[in-house]
């Protein structure tokens, strides 16, 4: 590489910092996104990549960042940039990071973001088009209407579908892209919980200081899986309430180890709702929407 070369290359990082510091969203008018449901949980849904594609990636609200396998991240010439650490419940490993000029789901768009690249061969076993994660720092820009039922996400380009839905709106504390959500547990204890939305899991996960005040007993093991691998797991049940939502008898992965201070006391999965209609700019969660009826 000559010195013209290493000049270019520095100019444009030097750029890329730039431009990273900020990022454009933009919400162009378009009709709702179809999603595939894996494994009773992931929702797999369509995206593009510097205008190319589509690729078929994971919504993950758990995920406070967007994620790019490899071997995808090999095949666009993504632009690399130094590395970074990658946290998630099971610990902290140093990936390399690359450049995307623009993410879009449907008419949702983000220009200039800074993703993780991840070996993701546990996803591949599940559907080997999976190539990525979309993380909160891509969906915490936009508010939208998760449905699992219609299996389609719509993002809101002004309050249109604000506007269409009934229900509660459920305060959430919105903190280093993590959405966190009040909730309460009963077994033969009682405990006041901090929750992390989590599209990612189809299991109610409670970490270890919390299961111990509810003296929570594994019933089961299991194995727990993500993105990041698969793990031993010990299940349990538990009664939860969600703002008026109440789940009896509710499994649970008990883990033993604490968490993170961002995720809380461990991770509420939103396929336990219908749907869920998620509205960032205001930082509140309705939870199972009801159509508006029309006024006579």
């Amino acid at each position: 590489m000559n010195n013209r070369t290493l000049t270019r290359t520095a100019i444009y990082l030097a750029l890329v910092l730039i431009l990273d510091a900020a990022s454009a969203p933009s919400l162009h008018a378009a009709p709702a996104v179809r999603f595939k449901l894996l494994g009773d949980a992931l929702v797999v849904i369509p995206v593009t990549i510097n205008d190319e594609g589509p690729f078929y990636f994971v919504l993950d609200t758990g995920a406070d960042t967007t994620l790019v396998d490899t071997a995808l991240a090999k095949k666009l010439a993504l632009p690399t940039l130094q590395s970074g650490n990658l946290t998630t419940i099971v610990g902290t490993q140093t990936v390399a990071t690359n450049w995307l000029s623009r993410l879009a789901v449907g008419g949702a768009q983000l220009d200039h973001l800074r993703v993780f690249q991840v070996d993701l061969t546990s996803l591949h076993r599940i559907d080997s088009r999976i190539a990525g994660v979309v993380g909160q720092d891509f969906l915490s820009h936009f508010n939208y209407l998760l449905d699992y039922r219609a299996q389609s996400v719509r993002f809101e380009e002004g309050n249109e579908v604000q506007n269409e839905i009934d229900g509660d709106p459920v305060p959430i504390e919105a903190h280093e892209n993590r959405m966190i959500l009040a909730a309460d547990a009963d077994l033969q204890g009682r405990a006041h919980l901090r929750l992390l939305l989590d599209s990612g899991t189809n299991t109610l996960v409670l970490m270890g200081p919390v299961s111990q005040r509810l003296r929570c007993m594994a019933e089961e093991d299991g194995i727990a899986t993500s993105y990041t691998g698969a793990a031993p797991a010990r299940f349990g049940r538990v009664d939860l309430t969600v703002a008026s939502h109440a789940f009896s008898n509710l499994p649970v992965n008990l883990e033993t180890d604490a968490a993170p201070k961002s995720v809380g006391d461990g991770l509420l999965p939103l396929v336990l709702f219908r749907a869920i209609y998620v509205n960032n700019s205001r930082s509140f969660v309705v939870l199972n929407p009801r159509a508006k009826r029309p006024v006579r």
